[in-house]
């Protein structure tokens, strides 16, 4: 026992004592625990028997006792006798020695393989062995020197050594600093493996060093060494999907380190996953040329997808100016949402500072829908008339009913030559927002604000705007105030008097562009390219789509929760609209018990009855509710149906009247209802005819679900793991073959896009990144905003658009 304790500080002596433990009987619990406290300590074996009393067995053994006797040397502590001994349990010994073993069998196994003499198939299978012997022992593995046969590109000799070799790099730097400041890890380390042929043979292994100058890593430390960390290709995949979908690159690792039943057991570090990450955005096309990267993947998403639509406007040094895209949905969406248009160009958010105007829409959920997204170098007429164009071209020539944009003079003039069919309206918030900048001390006037509120809002017509209109401005003497003046030879764009009787599904303002800017804010930066910025973009679109197909299951397969209970009106109103568009249809039922009739129905035309209508409360006026006795249509002079789509309470009110316990035909506004979608065609069927094409991060996620679920089936059954492994082994050599036959190495060099810095090729036509383009406030010309003391009203300077000329014009020449 001299020998043992003498070791005691060398872990190997440990381990063997340790393994001794198990098949000695102690004679007494004092001696076993003494050589628990130098040995097992860590282990509190001492207390562990006391407190938990373990059986003692009784046996005649004076030979072991004797020589216990011998070792320990303490009279007072041993007898002649026998003893009642205490039997060490093989579950207190410490845990590892197994796995001890086993590792050093599998070191010895690979030494044998790597031995000098041993055949090896190539470079890549000798590093993955020595790689594997590294992580067995404790070490790490870098490549080294290799020597190529004489006059030929053929390898003749490869080296791989201990990433100790060597010593550090000490240059430094103009300041006399080191120019690497890192741990010193290198120690003149010799263990190597080296690998050589004869012209025409095989590899084999030609140096083999064993030994070490350093200390080996511990077992449990052997998954953090650098030659034993690798991201696999299912690892990049995962990575790269949640990441893309808005999740930190710290949480993806910790869901994938739980995944795997520890870090240990990932294959990687955290670090590693920030660095394959990084590079992967470095030695994206993106950085070779963001204008080439962007036309090269519109070009690639028009291949794929047959109703893809893009156009790019160039100047007369082929660097971009504006451009325009949407994908098919886009256009399906405009087909039955297209009314209401908002295009909104007050946000700039990528590297080169252009105007991001997204084209937002309303759908039968009231929830955003996009059409479209431009980027635009300037607000110029001509620029606008170019993007307004090309949207009309991508969408077959069909025109919104209305159109809402902000106040830019420029953009006006575009829609008036461009959309003629359709009723320009201008932002009422932006004009709300400014307006006290022009009103000085009448913003303390209460009925002044009362007036010019109505005015813009509250007049249910145009007579009754002129009214209001001359009492605000002689009242208040304000016939020389020129911003009125000029605000009220817009009153066709902005009073609700004059566009009542055009639909705009409610709206007042931009809002849905606004929200829509928002959201893109959250995706793009100052320094963002505009590939980049378009694949965010798609996210988006993603997003609201999926949400979209939410609302539609939560639509069609419940109901409702009616306030009146088997109320037939409202019972056929909830089959046909919309969750949220039922909610507007049953408050207005609800409002309309609060309204009554001032005098009986007369005749107003033939088959038709006029109504006169007053709500309770203060300030209601009277409207008149014709009745069409033949259809059941019902009209009302507040307009509400024409603009928003949904029955006012006046007209409900002759409805229930009239006992009508229905909503007459109409009265129904088709793109509110449940099934819009379906009154068409189908989408889908359309998409996967004309299409056909699958999305690669589609199927990889398909295959590896479907994989991943048959995994797990089968992990508990081994005839089924061998089968399992068969079948995949199999598929893998002749995917493999497969793809060799297609040789898919030169289609991906064929699709590549070569580029040369600043001047981006494709096609032979040389396309440069835009220009870096003046902040807005400098060349746009709209209304100055109240809160910005530091804007100030400009000419804005029209540019000549003689040089300029489509992308695809340029690629036709």
């Amino acid at each position: 026992m001299e020998s043992v304790d003498d070791d005691i500080d060398d872990p190997s002596a440990v381990r063997r004592f340790s393994l001794t433990c198990q098949r000695i009987v102690f004679t007494d619990i004092k001696l076993a625990t003494e050589l628990s406290d130098g040995v097992l300590g860590d282990l509190s074996l001492k207390s562990h028997l006391m407190e938990q009393n373990y059986p003692l067995s009784v046996e005649d053994n004076r030979n072991n006792v004797t020589d216990l006797e011998e070792d320990n040397g303490d009279e007072n502590e041993v007898t002649n006798r026998p003893q009642e001994q205490c039997v060490i349990p093989e579950s207190l010994i410490r845990p590892g020695h197994d796995e001890v073993l086993h590792e050093k069998s599998i070191v010895e196994q690979l030494e044998s393989k790597l031995a000098v003499g041993q055949v090896v198939k190539s470079v890549e299978d000798a590093y993955l062995l020595y790689c594997n012997y590294a992580h067995a022992k404790g070490f790490s593995v870098k490549k080294g020197d290799q020597r190529y046969f004489l006059h030929s590109k053929e390898l003749q000799a490869k080296e791989f050594e201990c990433s100790c070799e060597g010593v550090k790099d000490e240059r430094r730097s103009k300041d006399r600093l080191p120019v690497y400041q890192k741990l010193i890890t290198r120690t003149k380390c010799k263990a190597r493996l080296r690998i050589g042929r004869e012209k025409g043979e095989e590899w084999k292994v030609t140096r083999f060093v064993i030994e070490h100058n350093h200390e080996m890593v511990a077992v449990d430390q052997t998954h953090l060494l650098r030659s034993s960390r690798n991201i696999s290709h299912a690892q990049k995949s995962t990575l790269e999907a949640m990441v893309n979908a808005g999740i930190s690159i710290a949480n993806v690792v910790s869901y994938m380190e739980n995944e795997a039943h520890g870090p240990q057991n990932l294959g990687f570090i955290r670090k590693d996953a920030y660095n394959y990450l990084d590079r992967l955005r470095k030695h994206t096309k993106v950085e070779n040329g963001d204008a080439s990267a962007l036309l090269q993947y519109f070009i690639n998403k028009s291949n794929n997808e047959a109703f893809f639509y893009w156009n790019v406007q160039v100047d007369d040094d082929n660097r971009i100016m504006n451009f325009f895209f949407r994908d098919y949905r886009c256009r399906v969406d405009y087909e039955y949402f297209g009314d209401v248009l908002s295009v909104d160009t007050t946000y700039r958010t990528n590297r080169y500072n252009l105007i991001c105007a997204p084209f937002v829409g309303i759908n039968h959920h009231k929830q955003n829908v996009m059409f479209g997204l431009a980027f635009m170098s300037d607000e110029t007429e001509s620029s606008f008339e170019w993007l307004f164009r090309t949207f009309v071209e991508s969408m077959s020539g069909k025109q919104p009913e209305t159109i809402f944009t902000d106040q830019c003079q420029a953009m006006m003039n575009a829609i008036k030559t461009v959309f003629p069919c359709a009723y320009h309206r201008l932002c009422q918030w932006h004009i709300n927002q400014n307006a006290p900048s022009y009103f000085g001390s009448l913003n303390g006037d209460s009925k002044f604000k009362s007036l010019w509120h109505k005015c813009m809002t509250y007049c249910e017509s145009e007579e009754e705007f002129e009214a209001t209109w001359k009492i605000l401005i002689d009242d208040y003497n304000l016939k020389g105030h020129k911003w009125l003046n000029g605000m009220y030879k817009l009153r066709h764009k902005w009073a609700t008097a004059f566009s009542n009787h055009k639909f705009s599904a409610g709206l007042l303002a931009t809002s849905r562009s606004e929200g829509t800017n928002s959201v893109l804010k959250k995706v793009g930066n100052r320094t963002i390219s505009l590939y980049d910025f378009v694949l965010n973009f798609e996210k988006i679109q993603n997003n609201w789509r999926a949400k979209e197909k939410t609302e539609d299951t939560r639509c069609r397969h419940g109901k409702p929760s009616m306030v009146v209970k088997n109320n037939m009106l409202l019972n056929h109103v909830a089959d046909i609209y919309t969750l949220n568009i039922y909610n507007l249809f049953e408050l207005e039922l609800i409002d309309s018990l609060n309204t009554t009739f001032i005098e009986q129905p007369y005749d107003f035309q033939h088959h038709s009855l006029a109504f006169k209508v007053k709500s309770s409360g203060r300030d209601s006026r009277v409207r008149q509710v014709l009745f069409n006795k033949l259809n059941y249509e019902v009209t009302c002079s507040c307009h509400k149906f024409e603009s928003m789509g949904v029955l006012c309470k006046h007209a409900l009110k002759v409805l229930n009247f009239m006992d009508v316990s229905f909503l007459p035909e109409p009265c129904i506004k088709k793109r509110w209802m449940k099934n819009v979608r379906n009154r068409t065609f189908d989408e889908g069927k359309v998409s996967q005819t004309e299409s056909g094409y699958v999305p690669e991060m589609v199927f990889v996620n398909h295959i590896m679900r479907s994989v991943y679920n048959l995994t797990i089936r089968c992990k508990a059954y081994d005839q089924a793991r061998s089968m399992l492994t068969g079948i995949l082994d199999s598929a893998n050599q002749e995917v493999n073959a497969l793809l060799d036959t297609l040789n898919l190495d030169e289609q991906i060099a064929d699709k590549e896009v070569v580029v040369d810095e600043d001047n981006d090729q494709i096609d032979e036509v040389s396309i440069r990144n835009p220009l870096h383009v003046k902040s807005r406030g400098i060349t746009n010309a709209h209304i100055v905003r109240h809160w910005d003391a530091k804007s100030k009203k400009g000419k804005r300077k029209e540019k000549v658009d003689s040089s300029r000329t489509s992308w695809k014009q340029l690629k036709s020449t």
